[in-house]
């Protein structure tokens, strides 16, 4: 038998059989003349194929004369041995189907095989940070286009120790050392059926820093003056500085000291120039360094201790009263340039009732309302910056104003609290006053509680009667009292009907409906089969009839409850001889 055999690929042989004559044919003499097959027709390559990667395939026969073939691949057709595949995108797999046909006898044979697809590896790369931080896992990685799929292989290449690490899968971790330089990371993703595989690599730096951050300056600072504080850290390659204080965010001066060839870390310093200028008694400056590259971050604070020499407190000793004159005065100037006075952070507008002294040292209420409370603060100009003085918050004493009782879940009671028998109601008494008020009840002439609850459960009518709440301001000695009554809930009872003891025809009759009932009750008629409201009625026969009934409901409109009274009066008539 001789072969053919042609390299298509570095990884593909194929070998075609040529066509001088099979094993089957060697013991044939060449006087047979008789056609025969085509028999044992197949077909050779291979059973999976990768898209852009050329493939070639043979159909065979046993066949005399030598046969004809025809490839057929979905709705391509070729001629010959030989089928050449190269795909150029993902398909499902494919069936080739080879038709051997003997050209003398027109017998044909057709076989088919059905080969599997897959895709890459290609489009590699390798995700995760540009650099790394000494002591902080990173993590890395790797993505493939592979049809079915992709295995990924990392070698991790330490520079500083010469040492490689192989590791598995597609996503990796990585911790660099301190003394790392960088890492380099190799992936490998490999097609898991056609065993293809490609590789790509990054480098990423080491990073280190910020350490040992602090700030160097003064701990004590007095308001209106100006101090020098600086941030050293060390940082590689170089740090950004970001500075915080009294609510607001500064950027400081950067200074790199490059000292790295004489074997030292190197420094970063930022320096900043801060003006105090509001007295809060302590106030932290903070620094932040950040690593350029890492973006690793760093916080050193430092509590500063602040002295306000201007601050704003009462002329007198005297507790600040509504209704009475009151003053302040600003406190710690040498000779002022002028002063400007603030309430809640507002420039005071002055008035007849408000005025200031001709140096305005000195701020007087005449008299003091209610609506003057707030925080005061003077700001002194005297040679350099404006100094906002430490506050003083003035709380005025007032009341007791508006004292009124509320039941629970009900809101603010009026003058009468109508209370079911038996149950037990919480009342609050509340009342505009500063300092706080103390309460006191007072229930049917008796001290019943001291406090600004109060709760009661009465069982019968005998308990209701009059509740009082007294507030009381122990600074202004003022109190304020809201009254109720309390009245139990009953009835009705005692259903009766009042009016004449008969009726007569054409006359109008007046009858009132009477119960017990609290609060009062609500009345309906029943006459001549109408429905009538009201408590009295007017009723008036128009014809003869020996009797005439009626009736009246007594319903209590908060507990529903409801009485009846029934009435049947004889009916007369003055005009009737009765034959």
């Amino acid at each position: 038998m001789v072969l053919l055999c042609t390299f298509r690929l570095p990884l593909l042989l194929t070998c075609l059989a040529g066509t001088l004559a099979s094993e089957r044919e060697q013991g044939r003499t060449s006087e047979k003349t008789t056609p025969y097959g085509p028999s044992s027709v197949e077909i050779n390559g291979v059973n999976t194929v990768t898209v852009e990667v050329p493939y070639g395939f043979q159909c065979s026969a046993n066949c005399f004369p030598a046969c004809t073939f025809t490839w057929t691949r979905g709705g391509l057709t070729t001629q010959g041995p030989e089928l050449n595949l190269q795909l150029k995108e993902q398909v499902p797999p494919q069936v080739l189907i080879c038709m051997a046909t003997n050209p003398t006898t027109g017998k044909s044979v057709r076989v088919s095989k059905t080969v599997n697809v897959t895709a890459g590896p290609s489009n590699i790369k390798i995700t995760g940070p540009d650099t790394l931080s000494s002591g902080v896992t990173s993590n890395f990685s790797c993505s493939a286009d592979c049809y079915p799929s992709c295995s990924y292989t990392w070698t991790i290449s330490s520079e500083a120790q010469s040492t490689v690490t192989t590791k598995y899968g597609q996503t990796i971790s990585v911790t660099p050392d301190s003394w790392e330089i960088a890492e380099e990371l190799i992936c490998e993703a490999q097609d898991t059926v056609s065993l293809l595989y490609i590789s790509t690599y990054v480098t990423p730096y080491v990073a280190r820093g910020p350490e040992d951050i602090s700030i160097t300056g003064a701990s004590s600072v007095t308001l209106g003056d100006t101090y020098n504080f600086v941030c050293f850290v060390d940082c590689t390659p170089s740090c950004n500085f970001t500075w915080t204080f009294n609510g607001k965010i500064f950027n400081g001066d950067e200074i790199q000291l490059p000292i790295f060839h004489k074997g030292h870390k190197p420094v970063v310093s930022s320096k900043l120039v801060v003006t105090v200028d509001e007295y809060r008694h302590n106030e932290a400056l903070t620094c932040e360094a950040k690593n350029v590259a890492s973006g690793v971050t760093a916080v050193s604070t430092k509590i500063l201790s602040v002295t306000d020499p201007i601050s704003v407190q009462p002329v007198s000793q005297d507790k600040p009263l509504a209704h009475q004159p009151f003053s302040l005065q600003c406190v710690g100037s040498q000779n002022p340039a002028s002063i400007l006075w603030l309430k809640n952070g507002l420039p005071i507008a002055v008035s007849g009732r408000v005025s200031l002294s001709p140096n305005n040292i000195t701020m007087s209420f005449s008299p003091l309302l209610q609506s003057d409370g707030g925080l005061y603060q003077c700001i002194v100009s005297q040679g350099g910056a404006a100094i906002k003085g430490v506050g003083y918050q003035l709380n005025v004493n007032y009341g007791p104003l508006q004292a009124v009782i509320i039941q629970s879940g009900k809101g603010p009671v009026g003058k009468v609290l109508y209370l079911l028998p038996g149950s037990k109601t919480a009342l609050q008494c509340s009342a505009l006053c500063y300092p706080t008020c103390t309460y006191t009840w007072i229930y049917k002439g008796r001290l019943a509680e001291m406090n600004a609850s109060f709760s009661l459960t009465p069982e019968t009518t005998m308990d209701g009667g009059p509740l009082s709440c007294v507030a009381y301001n122990s600074v202004t000695n003022d109190n304020s009292t809201a009254n109720t009554s309390v009245v139990l809930i009953d009835g009705p009872s005692n259903v009766t009907i009042s009016g004449p003891g008969s009726l007569e025809v054409g006359v109008k009759a007046s009858f009132k409906c009477i119960a017990q009932c609290s609060p009062s009750c609500s009345y309906t008629w029943s006459v001549y089969g109408r429905t009538m409201h009201g408590s009295v009625v007017d009723i008036t026969v128009n014809r003869y009839v020996a009797t005439e009934s009626f009736s009246c409901e007594a319903h209590n409109t908060i507990t529903g409850k409801t009485g009846t009274a029934n009435e049947t009066l004889s009916v007369t008539d003055s005009h009737w001889c009765g034959c």
